[in-house]
């Protein structure tokens, strides 16, 4: 595996996971084959809705897909992380959640499916500062297009790791539109996350006795938090046995060669293309410089053992933030657990959310 492959699958802040966790288990492999065999891929029921389309969103098409058990369940409109994990090669992993909810995943600008159909001429992603703005603006439309498709006054917004960061983007900007936002492998400070990551990988070394992850964060301290090696050095010890299976799981749905065309090619060139705009945004980022007052309800549903986006951290600010309704809701996993634990990630979405929706999530 080439260390571009390994760049684009692991989205840069996991980057040389796999070449670091050299003991990657056979369980890890036996549960990435569970993650993908146990869900089912079909919507059956009469009110059922599995739809797939390309919508006009800030005036390029960008790829949208709509499933769910009963279309007068509640909406969720979901951001995908990464940057460019877009989620259309993965939407077995929605499985879980339809029951409940009906899903709405979107390829963003410059990822996945959308990337395929717009190619590297995709607009409105010269700078950094105007992706994050285009993005932004391009979030709000998909809630607009999925709130008057479905025939919802309003919808759910969740967010996953660099969606988490949209996210607060987007209900900053337009909280009228969601009856609430739920943070998910919430990076609430890259500087900070970083630190706790390496004090983990240091107090993981030392029990090991692994003095090449030692000496690596010893010549990494003093580096930048946004230098690679800084960040490669802590990676071994960054994810749990779940997260490894679930990229596992990625990783054989994509390939393991970088595909020459098709929509894992399209996958893959999105990540190439998206990763240099994105990443200093999320390097840069702290969720306090954007004020801790909203008016709508948050919820962080963070796992446990997430050391990529600092559990203490994401702890620290739910207790900052001021909102009409909110919650900090551990569940036991890492920084993919609404994935790897999707029992309780489900149920903690249903006790907290439900009570919020109109018509008891029916209307």
């Amino acid at each position: 595996m080439d260390s571009c492959w390994i760049f684009c699958l692991l989205f840069a802040l996991f980057i040389g996971v796999f070449n670091g966790a050299e003991g990657q288990s056979l369980a890890s492999a036996r549960m990435a084959q569970s993650i993908s065999s146990e869900r089912g891929a079909k919507v059956n029921p009469p009110r059922g809705v599995d739809e797939t389309q390309f919508a006009k969103i800030g005036e390029i098409d960008q790829f949208i897909a709509i499933r769910g058990e009963d279309r007068r369940n509640p909406v969720i409109l979901f951001l995908h992380g990464g940057p460019a994990d877009a989620q259309s090669p993965f939407l077995q992993e929605f499985v879980p959640w339809e029951r409940d909810f009906t899903i709405v995943n979107w390829d963003q600008r410059g990822s996945g499916k959308t990337y395929g159909k717009n190619g590297p001429a995709t607009p409105g992603m010269d700078t950094p500062v105007a992706a994050l703005d285009r993005l932004t603006t391009d979030a709000i439309e998909v809630a607009e297009y999925a709130s008057q498709k479905l025939e919802k006054r309003k919808i759910i917004l969740v967010g996953h790791s660099w969606g988490a960061i949209l996210g607060l983007n987007v209900v900053k900007r337009r909280p009228d539109l969601f009856y609430a936002f739920v943070a998910t492998g919430l990076p609430v400070s890259w500087k900070q996350s970083l630190e706790d990551s390496e004090t983990w990988a240091r107090r993981e070394a030392v029990s090991s006795h692994d003095e090449s992850t030692l000496k690596a964060l010893d010549e990494a301290a003093s580096l930048r938090f946004d230098d690679m090696r800084r960040i490669s050095a802590s990676a071994k010890y960054r994810m749990t046995e779940t997260d490894l299976a679930y990229l596992k799981m990625q990783q054989t749905a994509i390939g393991p060669d970088a595909p020459a065309k098709g929509d894992s090619a399209d996958w893959v060139a999105g990540g190439a293309f998206t990763l240099p705009k994105i990443l200093p945004v999320v390097f840069s980022f702290d969720a306090r410089t954007m004020g801790t007052d909203f008016s709508l309800p948050i919820f962080v549903l963070q796992g446990r053992d997430d050391h990529v986006a600092s559990f203490a951290e994401a702890q620290k600010y739910e207790g900052e933030i001021r909102a009409p309704r909110k919650a900090l809701v551990p569940i036991s996993g890492g920084h993919f657990a609404c994935f790897t634990n999707s029992k309780e990630f489900v149920e903690a979405l249903r006790s907290n959310l439900l009570p919020l929706v109109d018509g008891v999530g029916r209307k």
